[in-house]
């Protein structure tokens, strides 16, 4: 989140209009409570606060969630809600214009706060917080709330240590779930109470303008790059703009009007040193990382297992590139021959969940027990793609995070025997690699597996993601025709589940995430939202309709096969020239079968030749009733039964148009496949070709 002039314009349109020598505080977090004890401890702690001598000015998004919490019981506190030009917000307190829309907002809040204050939050919070604490912001994160406040999405880990004015058991509360709410508040209003004596006048208003990067430039940036569109400034190069304190700018309002000019230039010069209010020094920051990704190894020094995983790695390669390649703001880049936007964590949380579904990354539940090793895949998926740091991966960075994910996973699954028998250390790290690859593994590989390790974190389980790194990064080869049309059918079932496990899944996801969008009632236990009862039937109307969609589909096959057999063997007649009841009741017994068999099959579609004999005719036998019921006369329909000859006609032209229907769209979808494998496969012999050859030497230095 850059500073820009038009943020620092807006910023002191901000500041012009509050007292003088005031702090700020500015909560952040989530528009969605995700704990129950969130909004009771947001609620506690604005109570402390407003118990303070002289309590901070306290700023807000006027959005709902733990600002609306914080909200409610903050009478005795100065409240500031800062919205766009052309909204309002309804809550008591001051309301201040501050920036255009709502991300010129964001950039203007991330500004403005002396002290930010993090119950929870998801990726925007996490990001709003880095700009604010890179400028020296104090950052007291409520930790015990979970989400961005605990340290996830790329939430600065430096944040989250104790700072020298705290005390040991202050900064403990905020971290022990099992302490009571009220004892977390009292910590929170003690920091705040070290925080006003030490900053009066704030701290951390030393602002870093970036300057916006002319139209040339960014035609000329390529787009494979991992670097923002807006290129950072060396420190050593940047000259910072101070904010003119308050008393300046008030007279420069003041001034604005007729004899303005004469004001300003009358007045007498003034010291540097005296225009810059104190701050607090300003925090290290971060060296740009330059370790370079892990090289491909040649097919023919790779084991037969490692060949295998990455053969099977090319579907999901060509599903991501097509997923990728249907982002909105990508494909009108490309039609203007533009750089391709680079992905965040949010979108690359996104194409991850596209890629293992079976994971389920959730935004709010990560610090479940459940879905915590998903979580964890998930970051070390992103650390691995941002070999820089700065937060961003291009579409090839993109590619090499999530296959080193699936790396990891097909490591764990094909090498359990090896990881369990051999101690996963650094010295021995060599030995193992060896067995795995069941042959010589040179010492660039080894120095790059350690220095990937270091990349993603500590611990064995950064080793082991860093060797599931390196198992599958073999040299890319030619995908066959029968993979690039199983990548097509994935494309439209992108789950390997028989049809009733699949819908009961979805249902019962969709079922355990209804309360998070409708809320319950104050009489149930629900907490006081701002739906009113109009949209809350709305949405429980909604939610109905899609169960029952979604139940009707559960069991429409099992419905359609019993309704064929019933027709069949009850209205049915011997004497009809075309046998349609057998046909009707063949169908339906088949498709019975074919059921059962995907259900004892345990989901593998494709398990056995009599599921597929049965599948085949299954797709053939409507080709064959819509045949024998056109070749009939209207006075055969006597003869062979008039409810049997008219829904045979019209069952049988709607399955066989279906049919065609799903012909059609795998064929599109195989030659669309067929155009990602070779857009890859052009880029795989590209990076072979141009692979230099200093990378071994660079690793070893």
């Amino acid at each position: 989140m850059a500073t820009t002039t038009a943020c620092i314009d807006g910023l002191e349109n901000v500041i012009a209009e509050l007292p003088d020598r005031c702090l700020r505080l500015c909560v952040l977090g989530g528009t969605s409570i995700q704990r129950s004890e969130t909004e009771q401890l947001a609620g506690a702690i604005a109570k402390a606060l407003a118990q303070l001598e002289e309590p901070p000015v306290v700023f807000t998004e006027g959005m709902p969630g733990v600002q609306q919490a914080f909200m409610r019981q903050s009478e005795g506190l100065q409240m500031v809600h800062l919205v766009p030009i052309g909204q309002a917000c309804s809550w008591p307190g001051r309301e201040l214009l501050a920036g255009k829309d709502v991300k010129e907002r964001k950039a203007i809040f991330s500004l403005v706060g002396d002290i930010y204050l993090v119950l929870e939050g998801g990726p925007n919070v996490a990001a709003q917080v880095k700009p604010a604490f890179r400028r020296g912001a104090q950052i007291i994160p409520v930790m015990r709330t979970g989400g961005a406040s605990s340290g996830l999405f790329q939430f600065p880990q430096a944040a989250l240590q104790k700072p020298s004015f705290a005390e040991h058991a202050q900064w403990a509360l905020l971290k022990d779930s099992e302490a009571s709410i009220h004892s977390t508040a009292l910590a929170v209003k003690a920091l705040v109470a070290q925080l006003i004596e030490m900053f009066p006048e704030g701290c951390g208003r030393d602002l870093t303008p970036e300057e916006p990067v002319s139209p040339s430039e960014e035609s000329q940036s390529p787009g494979s790059s991992s670097k923002p569109l807006l290129p950072k400034r060396e420190p050593e190069a940047v000259t910072r703009r101070e904010p003119p304190p308050l008393a300046e700018l008030n007279e420069l309002r003041r001034g604005s009007g007729s004899g303005g000019e004469a004001a300003i230039s009358s007045r007498p010069p003034v010291a540097e040193a005296e225009l810059r209010p104190p701050r607090t020094p300003p925090r290290p920051r971060t060296p740009t990382r330059t370790v370079p990704p892990l090289a491909a190894s040649e097919r023919q020094r790779a084991e037969s297992k490692r060949r295998s995983a990455r053969d099977e790695w090319n579907v999901q390669e060509i599903l991501l590139d097509w997923a990728i390649s249907r982002h909105p703001g990508r494909q009108v880049r490309q039609r203007f021959d533009l750089p391709a936007p680079l992905a965040d964590e949010a979108e690359f949380r996104h194409y991850f969940n596209l890629i293992f579904p079976s994971l389920e990354i959730q935004l709010w539940d990560d610090n479940e027990e459940d879905q915590e090793p998903a979580a964890q895949q998930l970051l070390m998926a992103f650390r691995s793609a941002d070999r820089d740091g700065d937060g961003f991966v291009s579409v090839r960075e993109l590619h090499y995070g999530i296959q080193c994910a699936y790396g990891y996973q097909c490591l764990t699954t094909n090498a359990v025997r090896q990881l369990a028998f051999t101690p996963l250390t650094a010295e021995r790290l060599q030995d193992l690699m060896e067995s795995l690859n069941e042959g010589f593994v040179s010492a660039a590989e080894v120095k790059g597996v350690l220095l990937e390790a270091q990349l993603i974190g500590e611990g064995r389980q950064a080793l082991l993601w860093a060797l599931g790194s390196w198992y599958v990064n073999v040299q890319r080869a030619e995908t066959p025709w029968l993979q690039v049309l199983r990548a097509a059918v994935r494309r439209w079932i992108p789950s390997e589940e028989e049809h009733h496990g699949w819908m009961l899944h979805d249902l019962a996801r969709m079922t355990m995430d209804l309360p998070k969008t409708l809320p319950l009632p104050k009489r149930l236990g629900g907490r006081p939202d701002s739906t009113s009862r109009a949209s809350q039937a709305c949405i429980l109307t909604l939610a109905v309709l899609i169960h029952i969609f979604y139940l009707c589909l559960l069991v429409f096959p099992a419905v359609l096969f019993g309704l064929m057999i019933y027709l069949g063997s009850e209205h049915g007649d011997d004497r009809c020239p075309k046998d349609l009841d057998a046909l009707l009741v063949w169908f339906g017994a088949l498709g019975a079968a074919s059921l059962v068999m995907d259900c004892a099959n345990d989901g593998k579609l494709a398990i056995s030749f009599i599921t597929w004999a049965l599948k085949i005719s299954l797709a053939l036998m409507p080709f064959l009733g819509m045949a024998w019921t056109h070749s009939l006369q209207h006075r055969d329909a006597e003869m062979c039964g008039p409810f049997v000859f008219w829904t045979s006609k019209w069952i049988w032209s709607a399955l066989a148009s279906c049919e065609l229907y799903v012909l059609c769209l795998l064929s599109w979808s195989f030659h669309v496949a067929r155009n990602h494998e070779r857009s890859l496969r052009r880029a795989a012999v590209s990076e072979d070709e141009n692979q230099c050859p200093a990378v071994s030497d660079a690793l070893l230095s």
